[in-house]
């Protein structure tokens, strides 16, 4: 068995050390079906090279490097580079993370039947994920037999796959499978993609000329077709073709295809240059050329739709995957550390990192940060809700993170507790070295400023909280005082000011399912002058606010707003308005 029958091509630039090359053939849950020199068999992967490096997860059609072992599972070492790639987003990763569909191919079948199946906005999609593959795509439009006008259709379908073939095949009648053999090529891959039950095993058994996949029967109630495929096959033909049959696919989410959109929306980017302003948002700016085109009828209304949509999805994953890489780089240096023998708490690294605060457009160097990473400027405090770049927070909101309170840890520290404008989203993070003490102790004393009951209503919260308790129907989970449910739902202890971190429908309750104890960790101040709680589980660390009822412990929200002010982390003499430059 040769390995170069499966496509692959020496590179000088590669050393394959003691590993052989290999091919994945197939895909499993915890194994690899590989083929290579020396035949044909099962691997997993090196824990230390893919659990703690950053080497890529193999996909179906890979070219990887082997410890090979005869008779038992073989050890894969390392990916290589890929020349072509297929991905979608990940329908199990809650919309964060990328899912490997095949790696280099030529050509790309996207696959669309003539029955039930047409669809020209799931065909868009599928194109824009095949131009940014990097390989050729093709349109094959199945089942032509049971089309009254399979012509129809194929005019459809060249409108939208501009730059790619449109075929129309039957592999019951024979029609238009001899037109497909140009792209069977000896050591030529071609991947076929499309939903369930659209003929893609049968179209490979055609294209074999023998029964090389299983196929399944359609129902006739909706046209569609079991999972015949299970996994994803590489399978090599009589001629020396290559093809790797996929399973039909439900949902195609967007990743990274910033290339792949504008290949496939080449006509209707076209448009965006014409307009009279070069910041037109294309809705009721005089001028605009896509309202005039779509007006026209020279640009399709749902055309235009589809690419909004597409473009919406593909900015949103953009930042997700943007967010993952550094998080890859940030494990990646953790895993370095610890195999170099030295502690693995990333705060005792110096910081290397120079960013420009988007908030006061100053600067920042890395001395006296305190930590390997900044996140948040250390003049005025913000940052942004996003991990992109050096100074940003660990979501994908971008919305401006604003100091709003400051609460100490048991070991003294001080952290900075931030909220985002746009979301409200809660986060905290340590104090560092240069930071502006003038602005954190002003954040500190910010409550203080605000009374939290003005004179006369101390009695009247006494009375409301004797009330409650006489009326109670509950306890708190935490200290067990009495909580009457009559009144707006709790979500802390008046008592205690804890609460629950879940989200049933009790007193005490949050909104997760940790069911960790919510404490008290700090209080702001809004702008309105009320004072919210701000809460912290003990089990996972999330920060929640909640605000302040009349009947809540005002003593301990005074104890607790005070409590910065008690342990400075600096002397109170050093204090000055800006860190020095």
């Amino acid at each position: 068995m040769n390995i170069e029958q499966y496509g692959y091509q020496k590179a000088d630039t590669i050393d394959c050390g003691t590993g052989i090359p290999a091919r994945v053939t197939a895909v499993h849950r915890s194994h690899f079906e590989i083929v290579c020199d020396r035949g044909t068999g099962l691997a997993r992967l090196k824990t230390g090279e893919y659990y703690g490096g950053n080497e890529n997860v193999p996909a179906t059609g890979d070219f990887v490097l082997v410890n090979w072992q005869e008779g038992s599972e073989s050890l894969i070492l390392k990916t290589l580079p890929r020349k072509t790639y297929f991905a979608r987003l990940d329908p199990s990763s809650s919309g964060y993370g990328e899912q490997a569909v095949a790696a280099n191919f030529d050509y790309v079948f996207i696959m669309q039947a003539l029955d039930r199946d047409f669809n020209p906005r799931r065909l868009e999609r599928y194109l824009t994920l095949a131009w940014q593959s990097g390989a050729t795509p093709a349109v094959i439009l199945t089942k032509a037999d049971e089309a009254k006008d399979p012509a129809v259709h194929v005019l459809a379908a060249e409108k939208i796959a501009a730059g790619a073939d449109v075929y129309a095949v039957s592999a019951k009648t024979g029609q238009g499978i001899s037109e497909l053999s140009k792209y069977m090529k000896p050591g030529r891959t071609t991947v076929f993609l499309g939903s369930s039950g659209v003929g893609k095993s049968t179209l490979v058994n055609a294209l074999a000329g023998e029964a090389i996949m299983e196929t399944g029967a359609i129902r006739e109630k909706d046209g569609r077709g079991r999972h015949t495929t299970s996994h994803r096959q590489l399978v090599l033909l009589k001629n020396g073709a290559i093809i790797i049959d996929t399973p039909g696919m439900r949902e195609l989410g967007m990743w990274d295809v910033s290339e792949g959109l504008g290949q496939s929306f080449a006509d209707v980017e076209q448009y965006l240059g014409r307009c009279r302003f070069n910041d037109c948002r294309h809705q009721r700016e005089p001028g605009c050329a896509v309202k005039a085109a779509i007006q026209s009828g020279e640009l399709p209304a749902k055309r235009w739709e589809s690419y909004l949509k597409l473009l919406t999805e593909a900015r949103f994953a953009d930042d997700k995957a943007g967010y993952l890489k550094e998080k890859r780089q940030w494990h990646k240096s953790i895993s370095k550390m610890q195999k170099s023998g030295r502690n693995a708490d990333y705060r005792i690294e110096p910081c290397t990192e120079t960013f420009t605060c988007r908030a006061c457009k100053r600067l920042i160097a890395p001395e006296d940060a305190g930590s390997s990473h900044r996140n948040h400027c250390p003049y005025c405090l913000t940052s942004i809700h996003a991990d992109n770049q050096p100074g940003d927070r660990a979501s994908l909101c971008k919305g401006m993170m604003e100091p709003v309170s400051v609460w100490v840890k048991k070991n003294g520290e001080w952290a900075v507790i931030h909220k985002c404008r746009s979301c409200g989203t809660l986060s905290s993070n340590r104090i560092a070295a240069d930071d502006n003490m003038y602005l954190l102790m002003e954040i500190a004393m910010k409550p203080l400023y605000a009374p939290l009951c003005r004179p006369g209503e101390a009695e009247e919260e006494g009375t409301k909280s004797a009330e409650s308790a006489a009326k109670a129907n509950s306890r708190c989970q935490v200290c067990g005082s009495p909580v009457n449910l009559d009144r707006e739902k709790r979500r802390h202890c008046p008592d205690c000011l804890s609460g629950v971190h879940t989200d049933e429908d009790r007193p005490g309750d949050g909104a997760s399912l940790c069911r960790g104890v919510l404490e008290p960790a700090g209080v702001w101040a809004r702008e309105d002058g009320r004072w919210e709680i701000i809460h912290r589980c003990r089990s996972c660390g999330t920060l929640s606010s909640d605000p302040v009822a009349a009947a809540d412990n005002t003593t301990l929200l005074l104890s607790i707003a005070m409590r910065p002010l008690a342990s400075p982390p600096f002397p109170l003499w050093q204090l000055r308005k800006e860190p020095a430059d």
